[in-house]
This record gives structure tokens, C-alpha cells and sequence, in this order.
């Protein structure tokens, strides 16, 4: 029996189909797939874009508690601000700023039952007597030293390994260039240190490509050194390494 060419057609279109991995069912399928995919995006895009966190979801995101939270809300390096409620509502773009210029992550991890030790380099003579006095008072489990120049940190980092060293930038953009490379190389060679933090008013004095060498233990803030932000940051450094 001859088939009709509308026959031929149809019992075509059931063989394509029979063998097209995407035959109705399977299409049905994939679409159901694709669509939850295309939600789950979504539904991560939104949570990722929100403006604002609450302090317990700004606190889990960081790894710190609830009082380092109050604590950087009040000195301004947390912006917030609160519902008719009274409830707090913290900008998740000063968190992410805080996440990113404050990580410690690259540094070894110590023991929790010795204190860190922490070094700090403070030019000014009277700034260093204010600090050594608050420091006292903010009781943070850290064994925390001055010296009044780089180069004698480097001396004493020779000797002692330490956590965090804290460096205060005021000299000319050149020669703040100049002790940039010299703790380049001296934390590229010897990992005396596991965080190196330097303060200077210059902008962009770390260069922001990865083809310089830096290493990742050294940051730069464009940031004044005050007892307030050190406080705030210390207490925050703190609780990183008992989480």
C-alpha cells in the first residue's frame, strides 16, 4: 500500500520525536529545570542586591557578634540607620566595605589560648602615649607594642614572629613608596607577620594589579589613625581569629 505524502509526513514527525532527546516529556522537563534555575538566580540575585541587613544578618556575614556590630554602628564604620519599630537597619555596602578592606583570611590562623601579638608603628610621640593608655582600657586579649619607626619594627620582627602589624604612613607619597617595597620584600621573603596594615593619607599607594607582586597579607587604607577606628578594628580582628 502507497502512503500518502500527509502520512509520510506525520509518521516522519513521530520518528524525529521519538528520537529527539527533547520529545515533549523530556522538553517538559528541561523547561521545569531551566525555569528553577532561571528562579533560583533571581531569588540569589535579589538577597545578593538588598540594601540593608539586620545586625544579626550584618553579624553572621562577618563572623563577628552582636556587640563588635554596636560596636562599629557607633564609630561610624558601619552605616545604619533605624525603623519607626526602633529596629537597626545596617547598609550592606558598608559591610561588604568592611568585609573587603578588613580580611583576614590569608593570615595563619593561632592558637586561641595565647593572645596575638600585635605591632604598632606610630610616629607621633604624643599619639602613641594617648594609645598605649586606651589600650589598657579596651582589655582586648593582644600583646600590643610600639616603636616609633619602620625600620625598627623590621628589627624586631627579625627576631619575634607577630600577627598584625599596624603601620602609620605620614612622610612624602616617595618615600612612603620606598618603605611599600621594602615590606614587600621583607614579607615576601621571611613571613615574620601574618597581616601588615598600613594607614596613610595617599590614595591608591597600593597598586590594585595582582602583575605587582604584592602579597596578599598587605593592606592599605586610606584612613587616619585614631583610637576610635582602632578600637573598632582590633575588636573586630579579635573576633576573627575565635571564629
Amino acid at each position: 500500500m502507497r502512503q500518502t505524502n500527509s502520512q509520510h509526513h506525520k509518521i516522519f514527525n513521530k520518528q524525529q520525536h521519538a528520537n529527539d532527546p527533547l520529545s515533549a516529556p523530556a522538553l517538559r522537563t528541561h523547561q521545569l529545570k531551566e525555569s528553577a534555575h532561571m528562579l533560583t538566580e533571581t531569588d540569589t540575585r535579589e538577597v545578593e542586591t538588598a540594601e540593608f541587613l539586620t545586625s544579626s544578618q550584618a553579624a553572621k556575614r562577618l563572623g563577628l557578634s552582636m556587640a563588635t556590630i554596636q560596636k562599629l554602628v557607633d564609630n561610624n564604620i558601619l552605616q545604619a540607620w533605624k525603623t519607626f519599630g526602633g529596629h537597626r537597619r545596617i547598609s550592606l555596602s558598608s559591610v561588604l566595605n568592611y568585609q573587603s578592606v578588613n580580611n583576614f583570611a590569608e593570615a595563619p590562623r593561632t592558637p586561641i589560648d595565647r593572645s596575638a601579638k600585635v605591632m604598632m608603628v606610630v610616629e607621633s610621640a604624643e599619639l602613641t602615649q594617648r594609645l598605649k593608655k586606651d589600650v589598657d582600657q579596651w582589655q582586648l586579649p593582644l600583646q600590643i607594642s610600639f616603636v616609633e619607626s619602620l625600620t625598627e619594627a623590621l628589627l624586631e620582627l627579625l627576631n619575634e614572629k607577630h600577627d598584625l602589624l599596624v603601620v602609620q604612613m605620614t612622610d612624602p607619597r616617595k618615600q612612603q613608596e620606598k618603605a611599600l617595597e621594602i615590606l614587600k620584600k621583607f614579607v615576601g621573603s621571611r613571613h615574620n607577620v601574618g597581616h601588615t596594615l598600613i594607614l596613610s593619607a595617599e590614595e591608591d599607594l597600593l597598586p590594585s594589579t595582582p602583575s605587582a607582586g604584592y602579597p596578599v597579607s598587605i593592606q592599605v587604607l586610606n584612613k587616619e589613625l585614631s583610637p576610635v577606628w582602632l578600637s573598632a578594628y582590633l575588636s573586630g580582628f579579635v573576633a576573627q581569629r575565635r571564629s
